[in-house]
């Protein structure tokens, strides 16, 4: 058998060996024959690599790796032979041979170009034609795997189809390259890329991704959230931003832009980015509804009211919008009932500070009514609100239910 005899066998031995290998394979009908030529063309592979430890010629170590490539395409010269024939065929092994040839060649070339061989290249030209010939099955394979949702292996294909496009031995052949085909393989890798956690290749495919006329917005919000997958969060908040100006309809860098500026305290920024989005869309209820959040979290409760009152406008049903806008009016019968515990019975100040507690409380409970109606379900938010509420302007047979409502929340399952 070749893997026996070669054990012993040097370089330029090995290479005579595993090109009679190539050259007697063929394809079987039968299929304990199909098996024995595969046996033996993996053997001769193996033993290709098992010869590069020893070898220090570059000439030769270039050869190893031609030949090793040579294999493969034999490989997928008997597939294809099956396809022709109408047999079955392995699908699996037809695009994985053209994978590591394309690895094989590549190889190849890069031991000739690292070396002093005076700029001479034996194999470049043909492992070339090669290369050039196989292309389009490698997409095939990026698109086999796509269908099948093995979006690894669909990566992996996708990956080296366009990063092949820059081996030196092809590199002319794509210089500059346009084809709008580049830029919608970019695209499946960006999507399959971040689906299997390769935000480094998101990253690195997302300017060509972003050349592509479709999806554009997609590849902005894929790009940023591996940017924050990685830990990078300047780079994140950078693409936020550049996905605020260019794709602005699409919520997903607004959104996680404010969230970002209010959890860090940088409300003035927040504000701005608010403002300029406003004036982008003035009719866009989440705008001014980020305005109000983040008034409320400076516990600017008028101002946060006064942005309820336009996101209601636009949206009366808007269920955050009444929320805060029931809380801001609680926060500031709190606080003037604090005031007024302060001051001196039957002062002045006592009586002011009664009364805008009173006129608070009342003026908060329709929005909390209607939040209670909006969502049910969600008493625990709106319950302790309408609690102080009805307390305070003396409603007994609503507090009384709020009563049990909350009561009845606090009760532990069984």
């Amino acid at each position: 058998m070749f893997g026996v005899c070669c054990q012993t066998l040097d370089g330029a031995n090995v290479v005579r060996e595993a090109r009679k290998t190539i050259k007697n394979a063929r394809y079987e009908e039968n299929g304990d024959e199909a098996k024995k030529v595969r046996e033996r063309l993996d053997a001769a592979e193996k033993s290709l690599m098992d010869a590069l430890s020893g070898e220090k010629k570059v000439v030769k170590r270039a050869e190893l790796y031609y030949t090793a490539a040579l294999v493969q395409c034999r490989l997928n010269d008997i597939e294809n032979e099956k396809i022709y024939l109408k047999r079955a065929y392995d699908t699996v092994l037809y695009y994985n041979s053209i994978y590591n040839a394309y690895k094989y060649f590549e190889k190849c070339d890069s031991v000739e170009l690292a070396s002093d061989y005076k700029g001479r290249f034996k194999f470049r030209s043909s492992a070339r034609k090669r290369l050039l010939e196989h292309r389009a099955n490698l997409l095939n394979g990026g698109r086999f795997y796509l269908r099948k949702k093995n979006y690894t292996e669909a990566f992996r294909f996708l990956d080296l189809y366009l990063s092949s496009a820059e081996y030196p031995a092809l590199k002319s052949d794509f210089l500059n390259q346009t084809d709008t085909m580049y830029s919608r393989v970019a695209y499946w890798i960006i999507a399959t890329g971040y689906h299997i956690g390769a935000y480094e290749g998101v990253i690195r495919y997302a300017p060509m991704a972003l050349r592509y006329s479709k999806n554009q917005q997609y590849v902005q919000e894929y790009l940023c959230r591996s940017h924050l997958a990685l830990n990078d969060t300047a780079a994140w908040v950078k693409e936020l931003k550049r996905g605020i100006v260019n794709f602005p309809d699409h919520t997903y860098f607004f959104t996680s832009l404010q969230e970002f500026l209010n959890r860090k305290g940088k409300y003035d920024d927040a504000l701005l980015f608010a403002d300029r989005m406003i004036q982008y869309d003035p009719k866009n209820a989440l705008f001014w509804y980020a305005k109000a959040l983040v008034y409320m979290r400076k516990d600017d409760y008028k101002n946060c009211i006064a942005n309820c009152d336009v996101v209601l406008t636009l949206d009366s049903m808007n269920i955050e919008a009444n929320y805060f806008k029931g809380l801001a009016y609680c926060n500031m019968a709190k606080a003037s009932s604090d005031a007024m515990k302060k001051s001196e019975l039957k002062s002045a100040a006592y009586r002011k500070y009664r009364t805008e507690m009173m006129t608070y409380y009342a003026l908060a409970e329709e929005p909390l009514e209607q939040v209670r109606r909006l969502s049910p379900d969600k008493a625990s938010r709106w319950a302790p609100l309408l609690y102080q509420v009805y307390l305070n302007q003396n409603k007994g047979a609503e507090f009384d239910e709020m009563e049990r409502i909350i009561r009845d929340i606090k009760k532990p399952e069984k």
